[in-house]
């Protein structure tokens, strides 16, 4: 194996982060890449980058304004490599992640992107959890399925390893419309030409969450993502859903979240109050309730139906966070604290709720983070591919399989 990678790092104002991320690239088993840096910093950045004398980085200052344009100046111009990925500033990639992502790509030839699990780790690199992912992409619908609910493949760009020429040969670059979702977008992209994918069952990258980075701004996100969603129809959603091969009680579940993702509220009420009164399923109990808090603003709803799923799953911790919510909305700040100590205690490493207990503790009024998806998808049933896997392994291929 000596095909060259171009690891391309756009940053700007990096200087607390960016040596542990340049070590980490510079420490990688694969020897044969090259780290292009596109820094658009006004702070120490450009110092500490100019400190290394590995020839392997590539330093360019960035020409246009805005986060985005970084990314797509390394592409137009800067990258030499047969595969492309990508490392923030702030973050980490295990010693073995090149060489891991080039063996698996390299096996299969029908293969365009590989990804891998993630650690999430606090500012000190303390292990918060392991983002695990499950081999849903053997159908196009399905991936763009949990994609369009927040699951799929977290922290696109650093995570995935892409083909240059299959970059290239369908132009694609990120979306300056979605900035904060740019590599969301860029999934999607992906996706829409048809790319093949391959995950590789371990942890590879070190996530490093702290204030600066954490969902971003939500509002935002969710205006991102209803712009990325506008490429298909509603009815095209639709055909997605009803075409993935999720059970029905799934499909109840990411259809209801699109349809709050789009502005659909009363479709998505119907929805999921026609599950619970089929069958009381406690996730549509959880959506429903967040869907009442976040797109609708009515937190007594939101409060009655988060407590039925509650009763149901007690020893989820997303419940209790987001009554708590419901409950500094409508009382005060000391009542919701006992919600919030008991999704952290469910949950130690439970970001939303150790926020939401921190603030609480201070006694004033704070706008509080509700958490509007379940941690674990797989224990909803998920879609574990086990045996297709073997199948097309067994094959020598991993085009994807339909439904086998």
């Amino acid at each position: 194996m000596n095909s060259l990678v171009s690891v391309i790092l756009p940053v700007r104002n990096g200087e607390n982060y960016i040596r542990a991320a340049i070590d980490s690239v510079l420490a990688q088993t694969y020897p044969h890449f090259e780290l292009v840096v596109v820094d658009a910093s006004d702070d120490n950045t450009p110092n500490i980058v100019s400190s290394y004398k590995d020839e392997r980085i590539k330093y360019f200052r960035q020409k246009s304004k805005g986060s985005v344009n970084g990314y797509n100046e390394a592409l137009d111009n800067y990258v030499n490599g047969k595969y492309i990925t990508f490392i923030h500033h702030d973050d980490i990639y295990y010693r073995e992640k090149l060489y891991e992502q080039i063996r698996m790509i390299e096996k299969f030839a029908d293969v365009d992107c590989v990804y891998n699990d993630i650690e999430f780790v606090d500012e000190q690199l303390n292990t918060i959890r392991i983002r695990g992912h499950e081999d849903y992409y053997h159908r196009n619908n399905d991936l763009l399925a949990v994609m369009m609910i927040g699951y799929g493949i977290s922290n696109l760009g650093m995570n995935v390893l892409v083909k240059y020429d299959f970059i290239e040969k369908h132009k694609l670059r990120y979306s300056l419309e979605t900035p904060v979702c740019c590599d969301h977008a860029y999934m999607f992209d992906l996706i829409d030409a048809g790319a093949v994918f391959k995950h590789i069952d371990k942890p590879l990258l070190r996530y490093r969450v702290h204030e600066d980075n954490y969902s971003g701004d939500r509002e935002r996100v969710e205006q991102d993502n209803q712009r990325i969603y506008a490429r298909y129809s509603l009815e095209k959603l639709e055909d997605i859903v009803k075409h993935t091969n999720y059970s029905e009680n799934e499909k109840e579940i990411v259809l209801g979240k699109l349809y709050y993702r789009l502005g659909n509220t009363d479709k998505a009420n119907k929805l999921f109050i026609d599950a619970l009164n089929k069958h009381q399923n406690p996730w549509a109990a959880f959506y429903l309730g967040t869907g009442y808090y976040r797109y609708q603003g009515n937190f007594e709803s939101a409060e009655k139906y988060l407590r039925l799923g509650q009763k149901q799953m007690p020893y989820r911790a997303e419940f209790a966070n987001n009554i708590g919510c419901c409950v500094l909305q409508q009382q005060s700040v000391d009542a919701a604290r006992p919600y919030f100590a008991e999704a952290a205690r469910l949950m130690p490493n439970y970001y939303d709720a150790k926020y939401n207990l921190e603030r609480s503790e201070i006694g004033e009024k704070f706008n509080p983070r509700i958490t509007d998806r379940e941690f674990i998808p797989q224990e909803q049933s998920g879609i574990v591919w086990k045996n297709a896997e073997k199948k097309r392994e067994e094959n020598g291929s991993l085009q994807p399989a339909g439904n086998i």
